[in-house]
């Protein structure tokens, strides 16, 4: 039997809901509202905070990293790299950095950035704290109209913008060793250094920019001078070698010197970029103080080796001018040969006085003087200026000795007369001999010095024979000539015996009385002469070959 189906039970009826409009503000809305506040007062103050966005070119990024490289001024952190890149040409490094807020009014057309590295350069060593703490981006301000772009230095600027001082031009015929940073010295005291330099128009020298720090700028004036101290300076004197040098950075470095002359003193200081002329030595500057300068030429015939441009011309020893050119002349028609030499004197080297002793004035005709000198025997000659370089050098001179001759002022320089070198004469002396005894008929001279020495030899042999026969007679002949002598005094002893038992029977004045006299006297003077005859004799035996000494043929 079907059930009938149950019907559900009844449901609770529910309320109805009456809505209402809302009264005011939600406090849930708060929060949300709160926080985009929180978050719209940051980014506002983080783009206010946030300082300015630059961009540096670099040849290479050695040493640059982004996100780690800062950027630093006077060792204070102001800026951080947050971007290296290659340029699309790839010719550079495009680095992006963010600086502080407060450098924004400072980026400038001076302003410069470099990299900060270990480097070893004229100036010394710097960078070396990089080593640890790593490579950074040095910073310099500077003037100019506001910049975001620049491009970066690849080596250090050499001095601070702000440096007080002041900067000079120096004019060079050459850069020798000088570089930026090589020091700049006054008395042997640092007082600056080199900035840059550039090849002037046509390459016809080289200008240089220095900077010298206040208060030593003002030790420049319109006169100082300065020269190059680079390297060791060695000159030869009386005293022996003297080595100098500035310092032991300029001989490695390179550096330029300068002074000021005491008269100068009294002058203002220069003013900012005035050009200066840069020696090569101190000497040099030395040199250039005599600006009076008169040319002469000398022809000489001998060899010039050793001479050359800048010798001196020293008269007596002292240094009177300079060769300024040594050339070479060949007559096409006689084809002689001759050597012009040029050189310059400096008459404000030599003090002319007149016969009171007093400074005479200046002459207008500037070879009057010379004629004169020349007219007395002044010539020109070349002598050694070194024997352990072979230099020579041009010495005035007077030579009285030498033929007349007189100042040619016809051509294009005045020519002073000229004598032979000392060793020219030599040598001329030399060949002469050598002439003479080349035109000797040698042939003939030989076949009687050949004759000569036979004729001697035979000659010497009969003299040895004679010799050994005088050996054998000498001592007989000397006892004969004894014996003699005493016959001859026996005699005489007899004569006068004689001539005294005689004496009652013949006469005083008798003829027989006077011969027995003179045969006295003559006995005795024989006697006398035999015994020094034979004195002799035994004191020099040679007597007998030779005959006496001092005696005549």
């Amino acid at each position: 039997m079907s059930e009938r189906p149950q019907e559900p039970p009844e449901r609770d009826e529910l309320p109805d809901v009456a809505v209402e409009p809302s009264r005011g503000f939600s406090i849930v809305w708060l929060i949300p509202l709160i926080a985009g506040v929180i978050a719209v007062w940051l980014g506002y103050t983080t783009i206010m905070e946030k300082g300015p966005t630059v961009t540096i070119t670099f040849k290479t990024a050695e040493g640059l990293e982004a996100g780690k490289t800062k950027i630093k001024f006077r060792d204070v952190e102001v800026g951080l790299v947050e971007n290296v890149a290659i340029s699309e040409d790839t010719s550079h490094i495009i680095v992006t950095a963010t600086l502080v807020k407060d450098a924004k009014q400072h980026l400038t057309e001076g302003t410069r950035f470099w990299v900060v590295r270990p480097r070893l350069g004229a100036g010394g060593v710097s960078g070396l704290g990089t080593l640890v703490s790593g490579s950074y981006i040095g910073l310099e301000l500077g003037p100019g109209a506001p910049r975001r772009a620049f491009t970066g230095l690849e080596v250090p600027p050499p001095m601070l913008a702000d440096e007080a001082g002041r900067k000079f031009k120096l004019q060079a015929d050459s850069l020798g060793s000088l570089s930026p940073g090589s020091p700049i010295y006054y008395r042997g005291l640092e007082v600056g250094e080199v900035l840059d330099y550039e090849l002037v128009e046509r390459g016809q020298g080289v200008r240089i920019d220095i900077f010298v720090r206040e208060p030593h700028d003002r030790l420049v004036r319109a006169n100082s001078r300065f020269w190059n101290a680079s390297g060791i300076d060695i000159s030869v004197g009386a005293d022996g070698f003297t080595v100098s040098t500035a310092s032991v950075e300029a001989l490695l470095a390179g550096g330029v010197s300068f002074d000021t002359p005491v008269s100068a003193s009294n002058l203002e200081p220069a003013v900012e970029g005035t050009g200066f002329k840069l020696f090569d030595d101190h000497a040099s500057v030395s040199e250039a103080s005599y600006t009076e300068k008169t040319p002469y030429v000398a022809y000489f015939d001998g060899s010039v080796r050793g001479l050359q441009v800048g010798a001196p011309v020293e008269f007596r020893g002292i240094r009177i001018g300079s060769v300024t050119d040594v050339a070479l002349e060949i007559n096409r028609k006689t084809t002689s040969v001759r050597i012009p030499v040029t050189f310059q004197i400096e008459p404000q080297r030599v003090n002319v006085l007149d016969v009171t002793g007093a400074e005479t004035p200046e002459n207008s005709d500037p070879y009057a003087g010379m004629a004169r000198l020349v007219e007395r025997g002044l010539r020109a000659q070349l002598q050694s200026g070194s024997l352990l370089t072979g230099q020579l050098l041009v010495e005035l001179d007077f030579h009285p000795d030498s033929p007349a001759a007189e100042l040619r002022t016809k051509g294009r320089y005045a020519e002073i007369p000229t004598v032979p070198s000392d060793l020219e004469e030599i040598k001329q002396s030399v060949e002469q001999v050598l002439a003479k005894v080349g035109a000797l008929p040698m042939e003939e001279l030989a076949g009687d010095l050949r004759k000569t020495i036979q004729n001697a030899n035979q000659t010497l042999s009969d003299l040895q024979v004679l010799v050994r026969n005088v050996d054998g007679k000498v001592v007989p002949l000397l006892a004969s000539l004894e014996d003699t002598s005493q016959a001859a005094e026996d005699a005489l002893l007899q004569a006068k015996s004689t001539l005294i038992s005689a004496d009652g029977v013949i006469g005083e004045r008798s003829e027989v009385r006077y011969d027995l006299s003179l045969l006295m006297k003559e006995l005795t003077e024989a006697a006398r002469s035999i015994r020094f005859l034979t004195d002799y004799l035994e004191q020099h035996p040679e007597a007998l070959l030779r005959g006496k000494a001092g005696s005549e043929d």
